[in-house]
């Protein structure tokens, strides 16, 4: 086997499985991974995968939520529907 170092990360534990199962399914491990990843990273010369923001933190987003909690506050916000049901 070729001279190997040890990298080592911190993440959620519940992410960690999760990507573990996915590898698993593809019959491939997190440290396999991790060399793919770091492979194409130094291959190619950019992140091997699109990073986006959130969409959740849009301009058009952000302006919704803050027109609605203003109606919010001033009990224009508040609809009845069938899951609340009536008192």
């Amino acid at each position: 086997m070729a001279n190997t170092t040890k990298v080592s990360a911190r993440m959620d534990p519940e992410l960690k499985k999760e990507a573990e199962d996915i590898l698993d399914d593809m019959g491939l491990n997190f440290s396999v991974w991790i060399t793919l990843a770091t492979k194409a990273l130094v291959n190619e010369r950019k992140i091997p995968f699109e990073i986006k923001a959130s969409p959740f933190y849009s301009d058009a987003n952000i302006k919704e939520l803050e027109k609605r909690y203003a109606e919010y506050k001033q009990d224009k916000g508040i609809e009845k529907h069938d899951l609340l049901g009536e008192d």
